[in-house]
């Protein structure tokens, strides 16, 4: 039996009409990046891809989930823009970037 539940709290549980969704991805270098390299490769991915599109990272470079950072979800214009940075980047040598999936209980 489906529970009755106010609009506040659907909003609260994030659910129903107030539902947000995210993507992982996964990524393999060419050759292991270390120290200053790595941190210059995810500066430049956070500058150009994830703040610009109003995004949030979980994760580092290699492997991570990213989400809308204001209230609301990611689309898959932002997961294309995400795999074709990386499948852009030199450093990259292989990319997965999962489907849209609930971003608060999957």
């Amino acid at each position: 039996m489906a529970k009755n539940r106010s609009n506040r709290m659907l909003k609260k549980l994030k659910i129903g009409a107030f539902q947000e969704f995210g993507f992982a991805f996964k990524s393999e270098f060419v050759k292991p990046l270390e120290g200053e390299a790595q941190t210059d490769l995810l500066i430049s991915f956070l500058e150009e891809v994830i703040e610009k599109r109003g995004l949030a990272l979980g994760g580092w470079i290699n492997d991570g989930f990213v989400s809308k950072f204001t209230p609301g979800s990611a689309t898959e214009e932002d997961r294309a823009a995400v795999e074709a940075w990386l499948s852009a980047c030199e450093a990259v040598e292989k990319v997965e970037v999962g489907g849209l999936v609930d971003a608060w209980y999957e």
